[in-house]
């Protein structure tokens, strides 16, 4: 075999023997007497294939995508509290119902795990706990926190733009060792950390390529912000509610300039609740939430090859198509309640289908995910 390689063994029987067994072989090298062609099994600049598809996602990357998602939008939604409650307070104009709102706000600090109860904290005291607090799973500092750990995970699959945005927020929401800042001093420490988080929002928007690693961190902000929207209405919304509390509800879901381009009068119960609740439009609504989330379900890969419904679109379709059908004048804290639980039902089922291993049926084929 010239130029060749060949071994050679002297194995008595080498179909009955293995090598584990103490067979013995050689390696022996044979000379050429020209220049052996070089043969190699790396790709080469002209014999590169193209792909667009990166290939399989592991349940551990979705699941910490997915997290990551949930951690940023729940961030975001205690950041927006104690913005409306810092806001309320520095304003110094007396408005009706103005010292209800600012109790029910402080109450959803704390009802979030954001803030403690008692005679010595103050609402101020509630929103400082609820920015910087160590101790409150809650509180701001605490989601950007468990969002880094999270993020720094899957660190391959975030540019440096976006983990730069993870350090300025957490040094954002970590407290100086000089005074405790004023009530105007948090509130632009609140909004700043908002906007840092806006500026990750288009990141992933813009950046992120639309494969199924995108679609679980776009899953886990929209079922979060779904059902903090949720929280959200049946606080600020009830039978009873005075304006001023339905503009806090508005604040709190960005959607003060949308009513007021659409109606002439001051926040009313129905006109709110169809903007915050049903209407697929706005993009901070539970129903736009819910249309992003069928979208992004159904383009998820399946699991089984039996032609079957998955539990998460099943839940999913039926959200849509409760939400589609309903009407702001029967909206009540029960029924949307009966959302908020149904959302937190399709969490479950997302995590239970797609983020444990082997969780489907025995002998079932499994593909999309690792």
């Amino acid at each position: 075999m010239p130029g060749g390689f060949c071994r050679i063994s002297d194995e008595p029987d080498a179909r009955a023997v293995s090598l584990r067994n103490g067979v013995r072989s050689s390696d022996v090298w044979v000379t050429a007497d020209a220049p052996v062609e070089q043969v190699t099994l790396l790709p080469t600049p002209d014999r590169i294939s193209i792909r667009r598809v990166t290939g399989t996602l592991p349940s551990r990357a979705a699941d910490n995508l997915f997290w990551l998602g949930r951690y940023l939008e729940r961030g975001e939604a205690t950041l927006r509290l104690v913005r409306a409650l810092l806001g309320r307070l520095i304003d110094s104009d007396p408005v009706p119902g103005r010292s209800g709102t600012v109790r029910r706000l402080a109450d959803l600090l704390v009802a979030w795990g954001a803030a403690q109860r008692g005679r010595s904290q103050s609402p101020a005291t509630q929103a400082y706990s609820a920015l910087y607090s160590l101790d409150d799973y809650g509180s701001a500092s605490a989601s950007v926190r468990e969002a880094r750990r999270t993020a720094s995970v899957i660190r391959e699959r975030l540019s440096v733009d976006a983990w730069r945005l993870f350090g300025d927020l957490q040094d954002q929401l970590t407290p100086g060792h000089g005074r405790k800042p004023s009530e105007g001093e948090a509130y632009e420490i609140a909004d700043r950390a908002l906007k840092t988080l806006a500026a990750f929002s288009g990141l992933s928007q813009e950046n992120m390529v639309r494969g199924p690693g995108w679609r679980f961190l776009d899953i886990g902000r929209r079922l979060e912000r779904g059902i903090g929207t949720c929280r959200f209405a049946r606080q600020f919304a009830e039978t009873d509610a005075s304006s001023e509390s339905l503009d806090a509800l508005l604040d709190l879901t960005d959607s003060q300039i949308t009513y007021r381009s659409r109606y002439l009068l001051g926040a009313s119960l129905q006109p709110v609740l169809d903007l915050v609740m049903l209407d697929p439009y706005n993009p901070r609504s539970v129903a736009f939430q819910i249309e992003r989330l069928d979208a992004e379900i159904r383009d998820l890969p399946s699991l089984t090859e039996d032609g079957m419904l998955e539990a998460p679109r099943r839940l999913v379709l039926r959200l849509a198509a409760d939400c589609r059908t309903a009407e702001a004048s029967r909206l009540d804290r029960t029924s949307i309640l009966l959302f908020e639980q149904l959302l937190m039902g399709l969490s479950g089922a997302i995590a239970d289908r797609y983020f444990l291993q082997n969780s489907g049926p025995e002998g079932s084929r499994m593909t999309g995910l690792a």
